[in-house]
C-alpha cells in the first residue's frame, strides 16, 4: 500500500509539472505588431485617411482589436497574439469634409477589408477605402430563408424584399431595378467562391426584374416602402400557402410580385398586386426563388437593362451567364451568407456592401432589417454604411410594412 501511494504521488508531481511547463509555454507566446495604413479613394484631396476605424478579428478566437488611424493615416497593433485575422475598415466623412476631399458636398461612407491575413510576426499591410454617398432608397428588410409546414415540410413562396424611402423626398420606384447575385453563400465547405469576386467595379447577377410605370406611376414618400414578394398572397390564410408562415403577402402588403408567365400556368398571378418585369431571368424556373442560404440582392437603375452585357462565370464550366451591372448603377445592395464565417464567400464589392448578414438557419422564418439611425419628426431614418454587419438585425419573426 505504500509503494502504490508513492507512484501516485510520482504520477501526481510529473502531471503538475507538465501541467506547469504547458501553462507557461502557453503564456510566453509573443506578441506581434502589426500596421495597418488606410488610403482614400484614388482623385480625394488627401492620400491618407485619418480617423478611420480598424478592426483586426481573429478568426479562431473571435477577438476583436479595434484601433484609429492617426494623421499619417496609420494605426499600430503592438500586442497580437499571432494567428489568422480579418480585417475591416470604417470612415464617415461628413458633407463639410468630404466637400474639401471630394468637390461635392454629400455624407459619404467609405469601407475596405481584406482576405484572411496570417500574422505571425510583424508585419503591416495597407488597404484603400472605397464606397460613396449614403443612399436615399434601401433595403429595409429581406426575408428569404422561408418557413416549415406543419408537417415539418419546407415552405419558400413567402420570400420578400422591402424598400425604403431613407430621403426626405418622395422617390419614384417606376423602372428601379432589383435582382440577385449567384455564386455559394458558404454553406458547403466544398464550394468555390463566386468567380467574378475580384471584380470590384461590378455587380453580376443572376435574375433582374424591374419595377413598371410611367416615371410617376408608384411614389415612395419619405419613411414609406414598397414590398417585393415571389407571391403576393396571405400565406397564411391562402389555400396554397402554409399557415406556419410568418407573412400576409397579400393586397396592402405586397406592391409587386414576381410573377412568371408560363404556358402551363405553374406560377398563379396573384389578384390585387402589380407585377413586375422582368428583364433577365437566368435560373427562373416557374417562381423567383433566390437561395434560402442568401443570394445577394442589389437594387440599381439603368437606363438600357436589356442591353447590359451577358458574361459567363470566371473558372466555372457551367454555360449560365450573368448580368454585368456597373457599380456605379447601384442604389443599395445586401450580402447575405450563409454564417458568420463565410466572409470568404462574398459577392458583392466591398464599395456596395463591406460586411455581411445572416440568419442562424434555413426554413427558420426569421428575417433581417435594417437597423433605425434615429428618428426626425416622427421619421425613421436608418442606419447605412454600407456594411450589413453594422447595418443589420435579426428578427425572429418579419416585419413586412411594419416594424414590430
Amino acid at each position: 500500500m505504500k509503494i502504490v501511494s508513492i507512484k501516485k504521488i510520482t504520477v501526481l508531481c510529473v502531471l503538475i509539472f507538465t501541467m506547469q511547463a504547458c501553462k507557461n509555454e502557453y503564456y510566453s507566446v509573443g506578441k506581434v505588431g502589426y500596421t495597418v495604413r488606410v488610403a482614400y479613394p484614388e482623385l480625394y484631396s488627401q492620400q491618407y485617411a485619418t480617423g478611420a476605424s480598424v478592426v483586426m478579428k481573429n478568426t479562431v478566437t473571435n477577438y476583436s482589436y479595434t484601433g484609429t488611424t492617426n494623421g499619417e493615416g496609420e494605426v499600430v497593433f503592438s500586442d497580437l497574439v499571432p494567428g489568422s485575422y480579418q480585417l475591416s475598415v470604417s470612415r464617415e466623412v461628413k458633407p463639410e469634409e468630404a466637400l474639401t476631399l471630394t468637390g461635392f458636398e454629400e455624407q459619404l461612407f467609405l469601407n475596405a477589408s481584406s482576405a484572411v491575413q496570417k500574422v505571425t510576426s510583424d508585419g503591416s499591410l495597407e488597404l484603400r477605402l472605397q464606397g460613396g454617398k449614403v443612399g436615399s432608397l434601401v433595403f429595409k428588410e429581406i426575408y428569404y430563408v422561408g418557413s416549415r409546414t406543419p408537417a415539418g415540410g419546407t415552405y419558400f413562396s413567402d420570400q420578400f424584399y422591402e424598400i425604403y424611402n431613407n430621403s426626405t423626398d418622395t422617390i419614384y420606384a417606376d423602372s428601379l431595378l432589383i435582382g440577385n447575385t449567384g455564386g455559394a453563400a458558404g454553406n458547403s465547405s466544398s464550394a468555390k467562391p463566386y468567380g467574378f469576386q475580384t471584380d470590384a467595379g461590378n455587380v453580376y447577377l443572376q435574375n433582374v426584374w424591374m419595377v413598371p410605370g410611367n416615371g410617376k406611376t408608384y411614389p415612395i414618400a419619405p419613411g414609406k416602402s414598397i414590398i417585393i414578394s415571389q407571391d403576393g398572397i396571405n400565406h397564411q390564410t391562402d389555400p396554397l400557402g402554409n399557415p406556419s408562415s410568418p407573412v400576409n403577402l397579400g393586397p396592402g402588403i405586397s406592391d409587386f410580385e414576381s410573377y412568371v408567365e408560363r404556358s402551363d400556368n405553374r406560377d398563379l398571378d396573384a389578384a390585387g398586386v402589380d407585377n413586375l418585369l422582368p428583364v433577365y431571368l437566368g435560373s427562373v424556373g416557374f417562381d423567383w426563388l433566390t437561395a434560402v442560404f442568401g443570394a445577394s440582392m442589389v437594387i440599381f437603375k439603368h437606363p438600357d437593362p436589356s442591353g447590359l452585357p451577358l458574361k459567363l462565370e470566371p473558372g466555372s464550366t457551367s454555360v449560365s451567364r450573368y448580368v454585368q451591372v456597373p457599380r456605379s448603377s447601384v442604389i443599395d445592395g445586401v450580402e447575405l451568407l450563409a454564417n458568420g464565417n463565410a466572409f470568404s464567400f462574398k459577392r458583392l464589392p466591398v464599395a456596395v456592401d463591406a460586411g455581411f448578414t445572416f440568419c442562424s438557419g434555413t426554413y427558420t422564418g426569421q428575417s433581417v432589417r435594417r437597423k433605425v439611425k434615429t428618428i426626425v419628426g416622427g421619421r425613421r431614418v436608418l442606419l447605412d454604411t454600407n456594411n450589413s454587419t453594422a447595418d443589420f438585425e435579426v428578427l425572429t419573426t418579419p416585419t413586412p410594412k411594419n416594424w414590430q
